[in-house]
């Protein structure tokens, strides 16, 4: 059991003073109850205080046993040889020394009284401000709370009867006075005695509890800091297993490609695309589907393919994910199926939580360095099963060789067929791509006409028309000129 869980049963004085007072207004009448209540332990004892410093400089009595003091030790020291000394004249010296030692014994008494009264007032005045620091310093120790609220009902309790005493003295102190108030007074002394030794054991407890509770907060702030630096090194490591594969992964630069190819596009073109049917049906599947969007050369499949990947983009969520790639014949390394693959991965890995990439990514790793083109295709399946969709943009199957088309056709049907996502793949070849076309029949297709395309060849000829005149042939600002060249590019470009 951990030490700072111990607790006590007593009550919980939480302002000690407090408590203290009400315990001693408790049955006091009406006009002692109002003399009482505003009290603080400062005022309190600094009232008794004065009451006794003024009596002592008015009180003859009070400077009398100041100076005889002296006397009276040194008389006490000659006391055995003074009663040799009356044995042996008993008859002159034994009621001579009989009254002289009665007279010397309430003496002494007195001077101790009044010194030990001095002494209450000390003690008191010294465990005040320490009882208050206390307070401050262990404001929930039960225990020490308890014990200095009874030692402050004891100050009460003294520095009431010693103000009524001193105050009822008038500069007189006689046995008759002090000798029952020194009976009260024993029993203060000794309780505020025994109760500021209870408060000093308990501060050491107290003391003791804080610093197990420090100790306790510290090992717990440690614990904290421990668990959150082997949180960040796991992380890191993780970090670094998912750099490790994305530097492995062969790739090309996918998004460079779909910038550029998206760069040529002009605003308010292949927007017929999202509200064509075959497209809304593939779209609005509920199952895994391909469509594929056959065109001529010079058509604008890529730039079609590049408006898709923007027009999917605002659809895809936490749940899915969205990738693409651009087969290129000038480009050699983007028709090797190997950096199709990885070109996937690598979009699907870039997105995929740090969790991941745990000890079993160093299966994968290995299974990527040294695997076969199909344990490749299978790493991409398993990381495609993390999302509940996804969709794929692939443009210009006809861009490949036999060997590559084939290759990356299985991997279509492959990938269509899995179990877990939903696989949505969009792609385009030339209308004459026969393997293509073949594969293709059994999955959505659209052929791209010239009714499909010529607004958009419409508004790219105005706009370019639109630029000429502006900064190049002042004849194409006339609107009827501007109007006739821009239907005859429109009809021939229609006529291709």
């Amino acid at each position: 059991m951990e030490l700072t869980k111990l607790r006590t049963e007593l009550p919980f004085p939480t302002r000690p003073w407090e408590a203290a007072k009400a315990k001693f207004l408790d049955g006091l009448s009406q006009e002692e109850w109002q003399r009482f209540r505003n009290a603080t332990p400062e005022n309190l004892f600094y009232d008794a205080s004065a009451a006794q410093k003024r009596h002592a400089r008015g009180s003859r009595s009070w400077v009398l046993q100041q100076k005889t003091t002296s006397l009276v030790e040194g008389i006490a020291e000659y006391g055995k040889a003074l009663d040799v000394y009356s044995n042996a004249s008993s008859l002159i010296l034994c009621p001579l020394w009989g009254s002289i030692r009665v007279v010397l014994h309430i003496a002494r008494e007195a001077g101790k009284f009044l010194e030990r009264l001095v002494d209450m007032f000390v003690s008191v005045g010294d465990a005040l401000p320490r009882f208050q620091i206390y307070q401050i310093i262990f404001p929930s120790q039960e225990r020490l709370l308890r014990a200095i609220s009874d030692a402050y009902l004891d100050v009460i309790h003294f520095c009431v009867k010693a103000k009524d005493f001193f105050s009822s003295a008038k500069g007189k102190l006689s046995m008759g006075m002090w000798k029952p108030f020194q009976q009260d007074f024993d029993i203060y002394m000794l309780q505020f005695s025994r109760h500021q030794k209870r408060v000093d054991k308990e501060a050491r407890v107290a003391h003791m509890f804080e610093s197990a509770r420090r100790r306790e907060a510290e090992a717990a702030r440690q614990h904290e800091v421990d668990l959150a630096n082997k949180a960040l090194e796991q992380r890191n490591k993780k970090r670094n297993k998912r750099n490790q594969l994305l530097m492995l992964l062969r790739s090309v630069d996918y998004q460079a490609k779909h910038r550029a190819i998206s760069r040529l596009r002009h605003p308010g073109t292949n927007v017929w695309l999202q509200s064509h049917t075959t497209y809304l049906s593939w779209l609005s599947s509920q199952g895994s589907d391909c469509q594929c969007c056959f065109g001529i050369p010079g058509s604008g499949k890529s730039i079609l393919a590049a408006s898709t990947v923007d027009a999917l983009q605002p659809i895809t969520d936490s749940t899915s994910i969205l990738c693409y790639y651009y087969f290129d014949y000038a480009d050699k390394k983007s028709l090797d199926p190997e950096y199709v693959l990885g070109s996937l991965i690598k979009q699907i890995v870039v997105r995929l939580d740090l969790d991941y990439f745990d000890d079993a990514c160093n299966n994968i790793i290995e299974k990527y360095s040294s695997g076969s083109l199909d344990d490749v295709r299978h790493i991409l399946a398993g990381f495609m099963k993390n999302s509940s969709k996804v969709y794929i943009v692939l443009d210009g199957l006809d861009e490949l060789d036999r060997d590559g088309q084939k290759a990356i056709l299985e991997m279509i049907d492959f990938l269509l067929t899995l179990v877990g996502p939903v696989v949505k793949l969009f792609a385009t070849s030339r209308s004459e791509e026969g393997p293509v076309r073949l594969f293709m029949a059994k999955y959505k297709s659209l052929e791209m006409s010239s009714a499909d395309i010529e607004d958009d060849i419409k508004i790219v000829v105005e706009q370019t028309l639109d630029s000429i005149a502006k900064h190049e042939n002042t004849v194409l600002q006339d609107a009827s000129i501007r109007q006739e060249i821009s239907e005859a590019l429109t009809l021939g470009a229609n006529s291709m």
